[in-house]
């Protein structure tokens, strides 16, 4: 396969990668809507810089290192579920809360800094990314692949990344969807802590 198929494979698998629900998706969707278009853009802005991190580390080996120390693959795994699990519990107090506050015109938002936060966070404590970034870099890429290569497969990765993110991000910040996440916000909320917090249970217990 040529350097441009290598590309193209490459960016096909990462779109498919990052269209796949879970708990990223949930972060962003509810940063946009929940917050607002730009809260939801910073939420992509620690996704992407997750994305740029695990992209760089299985460029330069990461799988290899993994494979020689479980732990370290074990430490992240349960990182990751307690993460999780704490924006789960998190988003059912405040769902819990939401009644009193809507009744005061309180309602309170994450701040900028908070959705870069989630957003990095939920993305790098995944442990499936290890696996997903280090098979993408060690099937798509040959062993002996040149530097620009390399830049050029995380390049791609990071811009389809961006591209799918924004989209998701834009997408739940336009009005339509604003408008009905009102209305049943607290529902939403409740329903999408439950979530997270069994993706977490789950992300715990699978080996």
């Amino acid at each position: 396969m040529d350097n441009i198929g290598i590309l193209l494979s490459i960016a096909v698998a990462q779109l498919l990668g990052a269209a796949s629900p879970g708990p990223t998706f949930m972060i962003v969707s509810n940063a946009s809507i929940a917050g607002s278009r730009r809260l939801g853009l910073f939420a992509v802005c620690g996704v992407l810089l997750a994305t740029l991190t695990w992209a760089l580390l299985a460029a330069i080996g990461l799988g290899v290192v993994i494979a020689r120390l479980p732990a370290l693959y074990t430490a992240l795994q349960v990182a990751g579920a307690l993460y999780l699990i704490w924006l789960g519990v998190k988003m059912l107090v405040a769902a819990l809360r939401q009644r009193e506050a809507l009744a005061n015109h309180r309602v309170p938002s994450m701040s900028a800094r908070e959705a870069v936060r989630h957003g990095f966070l939920t993305n790098i404590l995944n442990p499936k990314s290890i696996a997903y970034y280090s098979s993408i870099f060690v099937v798509m890429l040959p062993s002996h692949a040149s530097s620009w290569l390399l830049a050029a497969a995380v390049g791609t990765a990071l811009c389809v990344s961006a591209i799918w993110w924004m989209s998701v991000a834009l997408f739940f910040a336009s009005n339509p969807i604003r408008e009905s996440y009102r209305r049943a916000r607290r529902w939403i909320d409740a329903v999408m802590g439950a979530v997270l917090i069994g993706l977490g249970v789950r992300l715990a217990f699978s080996r």
